[in-house]
């Protein structure tokens, strides 16, 4: 039989990996904890920061992609979203996405939502990888001498790999993954779901 001081030493031992549970048990919607993260106290936040982890090839993410616009504007400046291109099947693509970003969000959406545009709604799959291809996107968003100087931008790509690098910290298996604090991710292209966690953290949340 275990002794009080032996079960009180256990149990400090194994708090730190039960701590993101409790924490995250207060919040609403479907996620998961990311240990060793703890994840924010429910309605303890003015702005909740979201990075979407994406995949240019995902039909999921595409979906997703379509709300996210109408999500940031319910919400305003209590949401902070970052797309993250997840490098699958190549980083050019991500590359390209982040030459963008410099431009302004504006011009982020544009370049991201031509991508997925051509990758799904065009047929054109993982061809889009290509350079010739995401040439072709440059040109027609403005971006052909950004296209030509910077995809091999050391900046951007050290942008690129901590992307893909950050994926890989937060455990992301599939796409769409939203990583919400650093510390918990939502998994899918649940937009009611996700609504409802993002709610559940704020100070006032959006009804």
């Amino acid at each position: 039989m275990m002794g009080p001081i032996k079960g009180a030493l256990a149990l400090l031992c194994f708090f730190p990996l039960l701590a993101p549970a409790l924490f995250a048990q207060a919040l609403d919607g479907h996620y998961e904890p990311i240990p060793p993260a703890v994840a924010p106290k429910a309605h303890s936040l003015k702005q909740v920061t979201v990075h979407e982890v994406f995949f240019f090839g995902c039909p999921h993410c595409y979906e997703l992609h379509k709300q996210l616009p109408a999500l940031q504007a319910e919400f305003g400046n209590r949401l902070k979203l970052v797309s993250v291109p997840i490098g699958w099947g190549g980083h050019d693509p991500g590359r390209l996405l982040l030459i963008a970003r410099r431009k302004g969000p504006e011009k982020e959406h544009e370049v991201k939502e031509m991508i997925f545009n051509f990758v799904h709604d065009k047929g054109l799959g993982k061809s889009m990888f290509t350079r010739d291809k995401l040439q072709f996107v440059a040109k027609l968003t403005g971006l052909s001498a950004e296209f030509e100087t910077q995809m091999d931008d050391p900046k951007i790509v050290a942008q690129m790999n901590d992307g893909v690098a950050y994926a890989q910290a937060k455990g992301v298996e599939s796409t769409p993954t939203l990583v919400i604090q650093d510390s918990i991710k939502v998994v899918g292209a649940d937009v009611a779901n996700l609504r409802k966690v993002i709610n559940s953290l704020l100070v006032e949340p959006v009804n």
